[in-house]
């Protein structure tokens, strides 16, 4: 069975990236740690336009 990822999915990764991101900063690996937040970053516009796309097609499909 495939499994696609939705939104919350996306949310959750950039969750534990920026949870990445906390330990480096803590552990003094600043470099490691701007690496976290940017792929936090993707992820979270990830999500955003899947949730954009969605509402699309929902708008498309109301005003039929």
């Amino acid at each position: 069975m495939s499994y696609r990822c939705g939104p919350s999915d996306w949310i959750d990764l950039a969750i534990g990236r920026l949870e990445d991101a906390k330990r480096s900063i803590a552990a003094g690996m600043g470099p490691t740690a701007c690496g976290e937040l940017r792929q936090a970053r993707r992820c979270l516009n990830r999500a955003l336009i899947m949730v954009a796309e969605e509402k699309e097609i929902e708008k498309d499909w109301s005003t039929r």
